[in-house]
């Protein structure tokens, strides 16, 4: 304390004898000492923070479902608020570890110039994946609509997570349907007309279940690169089990307009799967049902594991492309 004092003593006869200038006092008594430290010596020393995603993201535990399972609920509100005389739409994520993050980053833009409608994001996720790592039983579990068990010889056998407990597809759907939609209903002022479900891989194949199983349950759906080979790939395609159902639900009404955007990639034929997704498509238009449109693109030198940000983006604008009072888009998609 007393050598500070002396030094302040000094400063002041110095100053008052015009031989220090102000700022050359401030700088040398206010220089940050970490200055003098090494890059090596900083990374040593300097502290990590915590990075705060930059969306008000809330996070909802769900008591256990009708289906035994503890789902967990991400929510990010809209960037905009509706229109004046509006609520706002629902953006449901299936995968949410995965697609729910990019999603909501790559698209603020289109909310914020009204490319698409003010929207909260709805990620349905599981409280036992909370420490960011998912687990596929999750998914072989709720995305695949029928068991199966591989033969003895099958390569699949070898992988027991890849179908022990699958088929519960229908259940899931059940508990979105009875469980989350009511919830996020009764919390937040949305547009229940207006829901839109995304799924991706074996998402998408729940998402392809759930537009041909439960009619009016969603108003639009982004099916990116669905599985639609389960139950097996090395069956014939019209004996897997999505195509049984396309062919089983053939005659399905939908109370209103039901918009479906599918996508994959070119470089996914490796495994059939823009064969089979032209197959499904097909399918699906020739039900001449005026409710029911659907929309393909095939994004050139995409690959299964990249396709979903190009793909979100795309299917997002495209399925709101020709709404009244959006603004216009380059998107070359039409529903007549």
């Amino acid at each position: 304390m007393i050598a500070v004092c002396k030094m302040i003593d000094k400063f002041n006869t110095l100053f008052k004898a015009g031989s220090l200038a102000l700022p050359a006092f401030f700088l040398f008594i206010f220089s940050p000492l970490s200055s003098a430290q090494t890059p090596a010596e900083l990374a040593e020393n300097l502290p990590a923070k915590n990075f705060d995603y930059p969306w008000d993201v809330k996070v909802f535990d769900l008591p256990t479902s009708s289906n035994g399972i503890n789902y967990r609920l991400y929510v990010r509100p809209p960037i905009e608020p509706p229109e004046e005389g509006q609520k706002s739409s629902t953006f449901y994520f299936l995968d949410p570890l995965a697609l729910f993050t990019p999603a909501a980053a790559v698209s603020y833009n289109y909310e914020y110039f009204n490319y698409t409608p003010s929207a909260y994001f709805v990620g349905i996720g599981y409280q036992d994946e909370a420490d960011g790592d998912w687990k596929e039983a999750n998914r072989t579990r709720d995305y695949t609509p029928t068991s199966f068990t591989p033969p003895e010889d099958h390569f699949l056998r070898s992988n027991p997570v890849d179908y022990e407990n699958s088929g519960g597809a229908d259940a899931f759907l059940d508990v979105v349907r009875d469980e989350v939609i009511p919830f996020i209903e009764a919390k937040y002022d949305v547009d229940d007309e207006d829901r839109v479900l995304i799924g991706k891989s074996m998402s998408g194949l729940a998402a392809t279940h759930a537009l041909m199983t439960r009619p009016g349950m969603f108003k639009r759906y982004l099916i990116i690169s669905p599985s639609i080979w389960w139950d097996d790939f090395l069956y014939p395609r019209m004996d897997r089990s999505t195509m049984k159902t396309a062919e089983a639900t053939k005659d399905t009404e939908y109370p209103f307009e039901t918009r479906a955007y599918f996508a994959v990639g070119d470089a996914e034929e490796r495994m059939s799967l823009v064969t089979d997704v032209y197959v499904l498509f097909n399918a699906l238009q020739r039900r001449f049902n005026p409710n029911l449109k659907v929309n393909l693109e095939v994004l050139p030198d995409e690959l299964h594991e990249g396709i979903f940000p190009n793909a979100f983006m795309r299917g997002i604008v495209g399925v709101y492309a020709d709404e009244e009072g959006r603004r216009s888009s380059a998107s070359k998609l039409t529903w007549d």
